[in-house]
């Protein structure tokens, strides 16, 4: 390593040093983001599979209905198999990222502001 790269290198770990609480904040807060993501999605399954049910029995009383009654059908039927899975696997990643970085959040809370 040349001089040069040396002093780009010090250059970027003086500004990680000097950005590094604000940095741990952004972690601490882009991790219950995904938490708060995760349970949103688990939350809306159960509302978009009772419009499923109901959008269903609307369908099957009246025989033949408006080509759009399919599509809210179809699309609420996407919804319930695409967010149940999403839910989970971002919970997973929040629970994962949790582990990974605590004692780096905890480590910020103990120097404290």
């Amino acid at each position: 390593m040349g001089n040069e790269e040396l002093a780009e290198l010090k250059t970027l770990y003086d500004d990680l040093w000097r950005d590094a609480r604000t940095m741990i904040k952004d972690l601490k807060t882009s991790i219950t983001s995904i938490f708060l993501f995760g349970v949103t999605m688990l939350a809306l399954a159960p509302i978009e599979f009772g419009t499923v049910v109901e959008m269903y029995s609307k369908i099957a009383a009246a025989g033949f209905t408006w080509t759009l009654n399919y599509i809210y059908l179809a699309a609420s039927s996407f919804g319930v198999v695409v967010s149940i899975p999403a839910g989970v696997l971002m919970l997973r990643y929040y629970f994962q990222l949790k582990n990974r970085y605590a004692k780096v959040i905890e480590l910020e809370k103990a120097l404290g502001d």
